[in-house]
């Protein structure tokens, strides 16, 4: 009967038809500053140094990791696992030892390159520890266990999308992440015997932002800019009278911009904008309404292109207003119908106003 000690020293290196290594693989590992791309350190294993930059991690199982020399799909190294009974404490395999910085506004592809030798076929699962600003670990999510295995004998890739923004409604901030090569010992989900002995090997880990061409919408005014008649003031928290709004000539209108900061066009025929955290003498209050960029009210004919804007006008203290001091921002395409690069920054800073008799 194969027995795991024999697998480390005998079928793994017949298997893969490479010298194998058995080493520790430890080290206290960097995100290489020279990678501005791929941001996987040492992503092909050839760096043994001290500087390896990825940990090994059994996880309680029987599991045993290696390093492959002469054997990779990527250069001459590659790691292995040889796994066959879980611990209940999670996959073994391989993780970066330094947490990656990553922007929320970005989206990444965590991919790797792997092989699951003859009758050893293993499973593999990849997987990103997330990480907060103050490096506390807040969760993580996994590629999962496949249920088809792809052939054995040859060279497969494994592709993650990373989206953090998309995650942070689940996980709060997310500033950093930790990857993960792991053996999936979940048999279960392809009809495996429950210890088998099995073998994975991954090479060619690669860490990238995605290049995403798409609009980003922001409202760029601050609230400061004020039209009274024909006049344009800068006021800060300026006092409104209601009896002149009902004139246009005398009326104050406050305008804000919205802005196109994105790579691509803003294809909608219309830009919608509402007002949000409005308040009244310090309490919340709502009187409704929405402005609509579409051309007619305002300078807006789609396309808006990357770096254009139009500007809009409205007119505060018509139809149900009372005097009080108000505050509110303005938060455009409310309903998230322009897919933008980042859906989070579509909200102006504070507008301030006093309105009187």
């Amino acid at each position: 009967m194969l027995t795991l000690r024999n697998v480390k020293t005998q079928a793994v290196a017949l298997t893969m038809a490479g010298t194998i290594a058995v080493s520790s693989i430890l080290g206290s590992g960097m995100v290489s500053a020279n990678e501005p791309v791929n941001l996987a350190p040492n992503p092909s294993f050839e760096n043994l140094t001290s500087d390896f930059g990825w940990a090994r991690d059994a996880k309680g199982t029987d599991a045993y990791i290696g390093m492959a020399t002469s054997f990779g799909s990527d250069g001459k190294n590659s790691i292995y696992i040889v796994g066959s009974d879980p611990g209940n404490k999670g996959w073994p395999g391989m993780e970066t030892e330094k947490i990656i910085p990553v922007d929320s506004n970005k989206e990444y592809t965590f991919s790797a390159s792997y092989y699951a030798p003859g009758n050893y076929a293993g499973l593999p699962w990849m997987d990103i520890a997330l990480y907060n600003s103050e490096g506390d670990h807040i969760g993580g999510v996994s590629t999962g266990t496949s249920p088809v295995q792809e052939s054995a004998n040859t060279w497969h890739e494994k592709t993650y999308q990373f989206k953090p923004a998309a995650l942070e409604k689940h996980f709060g901030e997310i500033a950093g992440v930790k990857l993960g090569l792991k053996l999936s010992l979940n048999y279960n989900a392809a009809g495996i015997k429950d210890g088998t002995t099995t073998i994975l090997v991954y090479d060619d880990v690669k860490f990238e932002a995605v290049k995403v061409d798409a609009p980003d919408l922001v409202v760029s005014s601050t609230g400061n800019g004020f039209n009274l008649g024909d006049i344009t003031i800068e006021v800060d928290n300026p006092v409104i009278s209601l009896s002149m709004q009902n004139t246009l000539s005398t009326a104050t209108k406050i305008f804000f911009t919205v802005k196109n900061e994105g790579t691509a066009d803003v294809t909608a025929p219309t830009i919608k904008a509402v007002k949000v955290k409005m308040t009244k003498d310090g309490m919340p209050w709502d009187n409704g309404g929405y402005f609509m960029f579409d051309g007619n009210m305002d300078d807006y004919v789609a396309p808006l292109s990357p770096g254009e804007e139009t500007t809009h006008t409205w007119i505060p203290g018509v139809g149900g207003w009372e005097t009080g001091h108000y505050t509110l921002q303005i938060m455009v395409d409310p309903d998230g119908l322009v897919d933008e690069l980042n859906e989070d920054n579509n909200v102006s800073e504070v507008i301030s106003f006093q309105i009187v008799d």
